[in-house]
């Protein structure tokens, strides 16, 4: 099993006696969109994912065929303001995509950190050149959240993307008090 789902399910299992009654899946895709439609069942889901990626696009809308709770939603999250607050927001392996977009690694970020929620989970590549970490931890710092459960996997099999090969993943499930 690869890195980025241990640490997910890892942080859903935490927060799992949370009440939890709207998710953001922020640059949604198969796995992500997966695991947590399966751990909060029944609950409401907006799956967001940039408009025309058709790569992601069309394996979200086929998952949200058969869950009445999942929308789908084409919006850039960098450009577009999201008024809505959710009580979890999972932005999974969607950093390092920012600039594939037009937008920095430094204001997707913001923008996320921003957002209104309960709980914000972070999952990306340690060794993606367009992420870095520290700059979460400053974040979550200037905007006073608190870092509930952060986790670092090696995984087994290193994925190779077109700039870096993804050895390990790092996540933290972060809190807005």
């Amino acid at each position: 099993m690869e890195g980025h789902r241990i640490i997910l399910n890892d942080f859903l299992v935490h927060i799992k006696g949370e009440n939890i009654t709207s998710i953001l899946d922020a640059g949604s895709g198969r796995t992500s969109l997966s695991v947590i439609a399966n751990s909060f069942s029944g609950t409401p889901i907006d799956a967001v994912v940039y408009p025309g990626d058709i790569r992601k696009i069309n394996s979200v809308k086929e998952i949200a065929e058969h869950n009445e709770n999942i929308s789908v939603i084409e919006k850039d999250i960098c450009g577009d303001t999201v008024i809505k607050a959710y009580d979890l927001i999972v932005a999974h392996l969607l950093l390092g995509e920012a600039a594939k977009f037009g937008n920095s690694f430094e204001d997707l970020l913001e923008k996320v950190i921003t957002m209104k929620y309960k709980y914000l989970i972070i999952i990306d590549y340690l060794e993606d050149p367009a992420v870095n970490e520290n700059d979460i931890m400053k974040m979550c710092e200037k905007y006073d959240l608190t870092v509930v459960r952060k986790s670092l996997v090696t995984n087994q099999e290193p994925q190779v993307w077109e700039n870096f090969t993804g050895v390990h993943n790092f996540g933290y499930l972060i809190k807005r008090l």
